[in-house]
């Protein structure tokens, strides 16, 4: 499984291991419409700036968002199954309230800033000013993410991935510039699929 594709099976496996709804694969339909958008732009925003590395990345996680096609089908293979069975495996019954308060509180205030750069409109200079604390402030979310699954297996895999691409690629400076609005509504969206009471119970 490439590390590009199991950073996304993550989203996968997160939503459907909460109550699932009608509402619940409208938003999720809609959170992959916005990254596979925003995923794309960042894309073609790096590639202009000749960063061809960068771009490809970005391209190849815009194009793992195709597996939404296999939703509900045989055809997924087993990267889903792989996660599902290393969530069960090792955190069904570990995930405690602790964990997921942590989450939940490093969750909010990311969100808050990200709504901040949403509101400042396309400006450049809000990014300049304010990406360290964006950046402190999503490695506290991924740091959370990392203590919760402590594991070797697909999950840590994933969380390391977009680790490493806020990290090293700067993935989140990169879409704060080229979509700064619709990556707070995907953040929005994201909380209330993952994150929410109604989610299945505030927990993972």
């Amino acid at each position: 499984m490439s590390t590009q594709r199991s950073a996304f099976l993550l989203l996968f496996f997160l939503i459907f291991s909460t109550q699932s709804n009608s509402l619940q694969l409208l938003q999720f339909k809609t959170l992959i419409s916005l990254s596979r958008s925003l995923l794309t732009r960042v894309s073609s925003a790096r590639s202009a700036r000749g960063d061809a590395a960068g771009s490809d990345r970005a391209a190849a996680f815009a194009d793992s968002l195709c597996l939404l096609r296999f939703l509900g089908g045989a055809s997924s293979g087993g990267g889903i199954w792989a996660v599902g069975w290393d969530f069960v495996r090792n955190y069904a019954w570990r995930l405690g309230f602790a964990s997921t308060t942590e989450i939940s509180l490093a969750a909010a205030e990311l969100a808050g800033v990200i709504s901040e750069a949403a509101m400042s409109g396309p400006d450049t200079d809000w990014v300049i000013r304010n990406y360290d604390r964006v950046f402190r402030l999503a490695d506290s979310l991924l740091r959370s993410l990392l203590k919760a699954f402590s594991q070797e297996g697909p999950l840590r895999e994933a969380v390391l991935v977009l680790q490493r691409e806020v990290v090293e690629g700067e993935l989140l400076k990169d879409c704060l510039e080229v979509g700064a609005r619709d990556l707070d509504r995907l953040f929005k969206i994201a909380r209330d699929l993952f994150l929410s009471e109604d989610s299945g119970n505030g927990e993972l």
